[in-house]
């Protein structure tokens, strides 16, 4: 007879997606005329997730019997990324944003592989200064994240069209008018007026 030892859970190697040295402990076994061995098919290094090891004992008259411990491996090393350098872009015409902006690639690495890199970039990125956050995903679920900056640049000019031509007599007595009514000029842009 033969009872394995309980299951083993372990973290993988620093930087490597398998776990070594993994202590497994011993069987216990029996038997009415004597052990003859007791052995394993461990592997030298376990992967990232569930190993079943199976343990053999044979006896002194060559019976044999198996039993089966788990070794589960976790990946809990989080990914790295290294975001693109600060993004600049000028504004769409006639609009206060900018869309279709380049803004590279982040460096990512991981010990198990990477599933997915993504951003949370609006698709309209506004004239000013906006902080994009990218994510980093490897195979186990562990993340990463890291920030970039993005700078829109409105350079666009105003418009203004001036109030028509005004007529006034002079002041009694007086080589100039006061109190003249110009009118109001009309001022658009693309981001906003901040004053006429």
């Amino acid at each position: 007879t033969v009872s394995c030892p309980g299951g083993v859970t372990v973290n993988t190697n620093p930087g490597l997606c398998v776990a070594t040295g993994v202590v497994l402990g011993s069987p216990t076994s029996s038997d009415n005329c004597g052990i003859g061995s007791t052995s394993n098919n461990a592997p030298p290094q376990y992967n990232s997730g569930t190993t079943s090891v199976t343990w053999t004992v044979t006896d002194v008259n060559g019976n044999t019997n198996t039993c089966i411990q788990s070794v589960l491996v976790i990946e809990n090393q989080p990914p790295t990324i290294t975001c693109p350098a600060t993004a600049t872009a000028v504004n769409n015409p006639n609009q206060c944003f900018a869309t279709g902006v380049a803004l590279g690639s982040p460096v990512t690495s991981d010990n198990c592989g990477i599933a997915s890199t993504t951003n949370n970039a609006p698709v309209q990125i506004p004239v000013g200064s906006t902080t994009v956050i990218w994510t980093v995903t490897d195979n186990a679920g562990n993340t990463a994240t890291c920030n970039q900056t993005v700078t829109i640049t409105d350079n666009q000019l105003p418009s203004i069209t001036c109030p028509a031509t005004v007529t006034a007599n002079a002041n009694a007595g007086q080589c100039f008018a006061t109190g003249v009514v110009l009118g109001t000029p009309t001022a658009t842009d693309n981001c906003g007026i901040s004053n006429t």
